[in-house]
């Protein structure tokens, strides 16, 4: 198997359902990785490879993905979204309607803001 070209992060972390931010794997984020996984299987994808990680920090907008050395950024994915990131993963654009910024990662839910 060739060295991979692009690495994709996907954050699976697991919050106690009390804390004030949402956990990426109580929304999803678990089928997310498994959906990416099989579809990278399924496209003999061999320059990728799919990374489970802990908290990425944008969890208002979870399930968040990383891709690298792209420095692109997904939130929000849902299993329909992974064929289309993976087309941007084989060469394609970065899939826009996913994107996240700097404004994402700022999000706090108010129990954990400065009043």
């Amino acid at each position: 198997m060739p060295k991979p070209q692009k690495f994709v992060f996907v954050c699976i972390n697991q919050r106690d359902p009390s804390h004030p931010r949402p956990s990426c794997n109580a929304n999803g984020a678990g089928d997310v990785f498994n959906a990416l996984r099989e579809e990278q299987g399924r496209r003999l994808a061999t320059g990728v490879k799919i990374v489970a990680g802990g908290c990425l920090e944008a969890c208002m907008v979870g399930p968040v993905l990383a891709v690298y050395p792209d420095d692109v950024w997904y939130g929000g994915v849902t299993e329909d979204d992974v064929p289309a990131i993976m087309d941007h993963l084989e060469g394609g654009e970065p899939v826009a309607m996913l994107e996240i910024g700097d404004a994402e990662f700022d999000l706090r839910p108010p129990e954990m803001t400065r009043g």
